[in-house]
């Protein structure tokens, strides 16, 4: 049995469920009838199910799957934003205006945060990033790279669940995860280096 925690309250997924939620990713417009006679259980056992998972949030909605290039966004690209740390309120609020933004992330690392963004070609992905983005006080620097090419996969829902210590509560509890060193400070480290090994072993 597979425990899925997604806030409270925490939802206990057995094998019927999980079969459910495959059949549901592959073919989201299945009916409940369908999903009955595949799983060999009654329909209101069905419904009862998938009721329990959207209400859960285990299923988030339907959506239909688009294919980018057959209307005319031919081209994608990841936007690495580097944030400035006081200014996270006025960043977040701004991407709602960006009717290219397909899917943002915060992350740990060199940069603060992901955009994968979509156009109709090169040059307007340029805009974005250098005429639009350039704007946002809340943006300190960005690094863009563009995707030659894309291949999506479903991740198992198979594999085991450690709920115990999310990467969100991670960060609750130990705040941020990277600092950045100015070039003074660097320059004081490196001279401090120096002078210690140049330093005779007794006066270390």
């Amino acid at each position: 049995m597979i425990r899925w925690t997604k806030g409270a309250p925490q939802m206990d997924l057995d094998e019927t469920h999980v079969r459910m939620l495959e059949m549901l990713r592959d073919n989201g417009r299945i009916s409940i009838a369908t999903l009955a006679e595949e799983l060999g259980i009654s329909r209101s056992n069905a419904y009862t199910r998938y009721e329990s998972l959207v209400r859960s949030g285990v299923i988030r909605g339907v959506h239909a799957d688009i294919d980018p290039a057959a209307v005319g966004l031919n081209v994608a690209a990841m936007v690495f934003v580097t944030v400035r740390q006081s200014q996270w309120a006025d960043f977040r609020s701004r991407l709602s205006s960006l009717d290219e933004l397909e899917y943002f992330t915060v992350m740990t690392g060199e940069h603060d945060a992901m955009l994968v963004v979509r156009a109709s070609g090169v040059s307007a992905i340029h805009n974005l990033v250098a005429t639009r983005l350039a704007q946002w006080p809340s943006i300190k620097a960005t690094v863009t790279v563009f995707l030659m090419d894309e291949e999506r996969s479903h991740v198992s829902l198979r594999m085991p669940v450690d709920s115990s210590d999310t990467l969100r509560q991670s960060g609750e509890r130990y705040g941020m995860t990277r600092f950045v060193r100015t070039s003074d400070e660097r320059a004081q480290s490196a001279h401090a280096a120096q002078v210690a090994k140049r330093a005779p072993r007794g006066t270390r």
